[in-house]
């Protein structure tokens, strides 16, 4: 099975996709790390050189490129935004990738994003008072997307790493 992890900021895609590709002895990859090894220069830079208009169009050349070599067994991390970007959803389902949605409640999200969000360009010059009301827009803006694009969804509140990781095992083992 070839599965593409999406969702927030912050979800968890690249760290849950990673245990659980070890997990199920399949190919983990990072479309944001594929992107920053292409570029040679972090996502953060990119945005700035290209702003998000060109950032998008380096994310599709790189999605296309790697899900039209990726085999059976391929756990594929998505950036935030890649599956708002319509080719990129085409190219996902024309290639058999399932789309898996991880659904984090947005508190949690917030939470999380607070501690990291110099590294979110989408973030980073966000005004500390203003951050939890952006980040909830922002969300809101994309959710009916996310819903709407799954192929499956994993709906996660507070539970810890381990528990996600287990769910989402069990829901791979089982399917």
């Amino acid at each position: 099975m070839k599965i593409a992890l999406y969702g927030f900021m912050g979800a968890g895609k690249t760290s849950l996709g990673k245990a659980l590709a070890e997990r199920l002895n399949y190919n983990f990859i990072d479309l944001d790390n594929e992107i920053q090894d292409f570029e040679l220069s972090d996502i953060n830079q990119i945005f700035e050189n290209y702003g998000e208009t060109g950032f998008r169009k380096i994310e599709h050349k790189i999605l296309k490129n790697i899900v039209e070599k990726a085999g059976e067994n391929t756990i594929l991390s998505l950036g935030g935004g890649a599956i708002l970007q319509p080719m990129n959803r085409k190219i996902l389902q024309l290639t058999g990738f399932k789309k898996m949605y991880l659904n984090v409640d947005i508190k949690v999200l917030i939470q999380r994003l607070k501690n990291d969000k110099n590294k979110r360009p989408l973030l980073k010059n966000i005004n500390d008072t203003k951050f939890d009301q952006y980040v909830t827009a922002l969300y809101e803006s994309r959710r009916e997307a996310y819903n709407k694009y799954a192929d499956m969804e994993i709906i996660i509140h507070q539970e810890d790493f381990e528990t996600v990781l287990e769910r989402l095992y069990l829901h791979f083992n089982f399917n």
